[in-house]
């Protein structure tokens, strides 16, 4: 049985589903812009791109050398080194493009291929050479080299370029395009067009074995006077159009689109396809010359073209995964949200990093407004007005942003990437296109105050992820291919076991994350057209609070008494999950307010922004009582006694009462009046009086430890400020609930197609729940 032959199978079934991650990934590149502007429905931009990917694999079979000798000089490896070290590549490709795949990061997969093979080629070499100078002879360093130049100089010029050429662009055409576009849509669709086809001409032909090399030299030749014809030909046809009342701007979207998609596949199948391709023809090559080793090297080193038949499989399976993919809408989502006009999710935190970019930039920023004359300031702003409704953006449902960003971001795109491969620069795909989107929006006016510091830790954030990827896939497969290496085919079956674990797995952490980001977009949709179920949300919200913080509170108080940090680990995820609660509650309750609230009614705001208040103070008291048991178990502190445990658990059990009275809103009048009497007040002062008073007699007999009891002390106050931040919420609460009833009702009658439901703290069931108990009532 010829065993390698058995692992250029697994490679090939490994570059079927290199294929579906690769292009949920890379489907970012030519979707984005027809997908924010809604070009055309999610099918039609498919069906273009989808004839694209077609026509541009068919034309890559040159590219595929790449893969088997770009890198490194083959010849130099043994069958069995090579066939390792090949299927280290894909294992690692497939990892590490799924794992950017599930978190939605865009990256480049040139860079993960090169590194990838780099890393593996790499590690054998060093394994097999006597001295690190033998091994990197077998190492074609150029071509490394050339990817790094490549993406520092696409990030930067591509960022750039986009930003000011926008800037330009809406500055004649503004945002009121019905009427410029008469003016000047022909020319514009004619350079943008022109540009579009000269890129697909010189850049995703440029691999084909299909056109002659007669032709290539002819349009090399006459590419001068070609440009300037086409441009005025179809500058005056669109113009045309335009005065006819045809909006040609989406055509030059989805003509963007399909070059664009063009060009990936001719440029980038070989990232997928072209490790399986080389081994099979080094299988090929190595059994038909019998082991030698002079006619193996002429071989390896020769061109081998790529049959035609698994160039179309692989378009057809490439097509498949574009409208299949789900990953891929996670990966488009991120870039259309980043650069969306209207209002989204920010999915990404705030970091010190972005808040420091975006304070150098209003340092440049604030004193070239400042040289301006106040006229042409007034111009610009009057000409860069957007008096749009920034409507909630969903993805192929509503636009992020207009059609003439989109043809923007496809024109300076296809017009980078078309100097670069005249000047042979090897520029990114990935980076050109997500670059020039975060370009354009940043002049377009999408940063704003309220979501700048978000958006540029996104771009941060994915940016790093281009560098890191290069790390990433030179580590990841030079493991690998060691491992390979040392454990031969035992090891083999154990890291395809491992791959396919966590395909698996990141497919379930990628299922929740959509989950999670869909629950978000339900709620921002509910504050604009469903109030009433928002309002009802965040009562709701105030119960799961309180189940989360007596949870959180009986944690961290049995790790303390008991001396157990084990229990910690879940107060913190606890606490974490408490604080972004009460953040998205309170924005949302706020954001409610002014939408939905006459003037009259923002004085009654206070009991419900101050029942969430107390819920807050609750996660602080919480957190402190956790800091102080950290702190006393790590410093090794005595540990309590029976007496001393005694005492803390009274002060609990007074705490749990209070929160389960709160989160049922029947008996919420109980703690109420407990409250209003003085009862509870009373029996908690007297709870914290007896604790102080045994505890320092405790001390005084040496029975405790003084430095202990520091912690002890701080414990027992921080107890006792949770039972009295919950009498405060009883008060809160008590005017929070009646008061949420009526104004339901209220937005009900303004929206008469609104169900009843009866505003409660419970939170409410499930929209999988809801549909489980209708079905079984039918």
């Amino acid at each position: 049985m010829d065993i390698f032959l058995i692992i250029v199978g697994v490679m090939c079934i490994l570059g079927v589903m290199d294929l579906v991650v690769g292009v949920s990934n890379d489907a970012v590149n030519f979707t984005n812009s027809a997908v924010g502007a809604r070009a055309a429905s999610r099918r039609s931009i498919l069906i273009i791109a989808s004839i694209g990917v077609l026509v541009g694999a068919m034309s890559s079979s040159g590219m595929m050398e790449v893969a088997r000798k770009g890198i490194f000089r083959p010849e130099y490896f043994s069958l069995a080194e090579l066939m390792f070290l090949f299927l280290a590549v894909m294992v690692a490709d497939i990892i590490l493009l799924d794992l950017y795949n599930t978190l939605g990061l865009p990256t480049s997969t040139t860079v993960s291929l090169v590194f990838e093979l780099l890393g593996a080629s790499l590690a054998i070499a060093f394994l097999k050479t006597e001295t690190p100078n033998d091994a990197f002879r077998i190492i074609n360093a150029e071509s490394a080299l050339k990817i790094i130049f490549g993406i520092v100089l696409s990030v930067i010029l591509a960022f750039f370029a986009g930003m000011i050429l926008m800037f330009l662009f809406r500055l004649v055409f503004s945002f009121k395009l019905e009427k410029t576009l008469r003016r000047f849509g022909g020319v514009f669709a004619g350079l943008s067009t022109t540009t579009v086809l000269f890129f697909v001409i010189l850049t995703a032909m440029k691999g084909s074995t299909m056109i002659s090399k007669d032709v290539l030299k002819w349009l090399n030749l006459h590419f001068g006077q070609i440009i300037l014809f086409s441009f005025i030909g179809f500058s005056v046809l669109f113009q045309i159009l335009v005065l006819s009342g045809r909006n040609v701007l989406k055509f030059v979207v989805l003509l963007g689109t399909a070059a664009l998609a063009m060009a990936f596949a001719s440029n980038d199948l070989v990232n997928f396809i072209g490790v399986p391709i080389a081994s099979l023809q080094t299988h090929e090559l190595i059994r038909s010359l019998n082991g030698d080793s002079g006619a193996l090297a002429a071989g390896l080193a020769g061109e081998v073209p790529t049959p035609n038949l698994l160039l179309f499989l692989a378009a057809l399976v490439m097509i498949i995964s574009l409208f299949r993919s789900k990953k891929a809408e996670t990966v488009t989502l991120t870039e259309v949200n980043l650069g969306s006009q209207g209002q989204t999710i920010e999915t990404f935190q705030t970091s010190l990093a972005a808040r420091v970019f975006v304070q150098i930039a209003l340092g440049i920023y604030r004193p070239l407004r400042a040289i301006l004359p106040k006229s042409l300031r007034s111009w610009i702003a009057e000409r860069m007005k957007n008096n749009a409704s920034e409507d909630i953006v969903r993805i192929h449902e509503s636009d992020a942003f207009d059609l003439l960003r989109a043809s923007v971001n496809i024109l300076i795109a296809s017009g980078l990437i078309l100097i670069g491969t005249m000047q042979k620069l090897p520029l990114s795909t990935t980076f050109v296109t997500f670059m020039v989107a975060m370009g354009t929006s940043l002049a377009d006016g999408a940063w704003q105050k309220e979501n700048a510091i978000h958006r540029v830790s996104g771009v941060l954030t994915v940016v790093g992820g281009w560098f890191m990827t290069a790390i990433f896939a030179s580590v990841l497969g030079g493991i690998i291919a060691v491992s390979f290496f040392y454990f031969g085919f035992a090891a083999v079956i154990g890291v395809l076991a491992l791959t396919l674990f966590l395909v698996v797995l990141f497919a379930k952490v990628h299922g929740q994350r959509k989950a999670t980001y869909d629950e978000s977009v339900e709620k921002l949709v509910n504050l604009t057209n469903h109030p009433e179920k928002a309002l009802a949300k965040t009562v709701s919200s105030i119960s799961g609070s309180l189940i989360l913080a007596k949870k959180a509170m009986n944690n961290v108080c049995s790790g303390y008494i008991n001396g157990k940090k084990k229990d910690f680990k879940q107060t913190g995820r606890l606490l974490k999950n408490l604080k972004k609660t009460y953040e998205s509650s309170i924005s949302g309750f706020l954001t409610l307010a002014e939408r939905h609230f006459d003037e009259s009614e923002f004085q009654s705001i206070h009991p419900m922004t101050g029942a969430l208040g107390y819920i807050d103070r609750i996660s602080e008291n919480i957190s402190n009582i956790l800091r102080s048991s950290s702190n006393s178990i790590d410093s090794h502190r005595t540990a309590l006694n029976k007496d001393e445990r005694e005492d803390l658990k009274d002060l609990r059990k007074l705490a749990e009462e209070g929160f389960e009275l709160l989160v049922d809103s029947d008996k919420i009048p109980s703690l109420l009046e407990k409250a209003r009497s003085k009862k509870k007040l009373k029996e908690l002062s007297d709870i914290k009086i007896r604790i102080y008073k045994n505890q320092m007699k405790r001390i005084r007999k040496g029975e405790s430890k003084l430095k202990s009891s520091v912690a002890y002390f701080v414990i027992v106050e921080e107890l006792v400020d949770i039972n009295e931040n919950l009498m405060a919420l009883a008060e809160d609460l008590a005017q929070v609930i009646p008061w949420a009833e009526s104004k339901k009702r209220a937005l009900q009658r303004s929206a008469p197609h609104i169900g009843n439901g009866k505003i409660s703290t419970f939170p409410a069931p499930s929209a999988g729940k809801q549909k489980k108990k209708k079905k079984q009532k039918t």
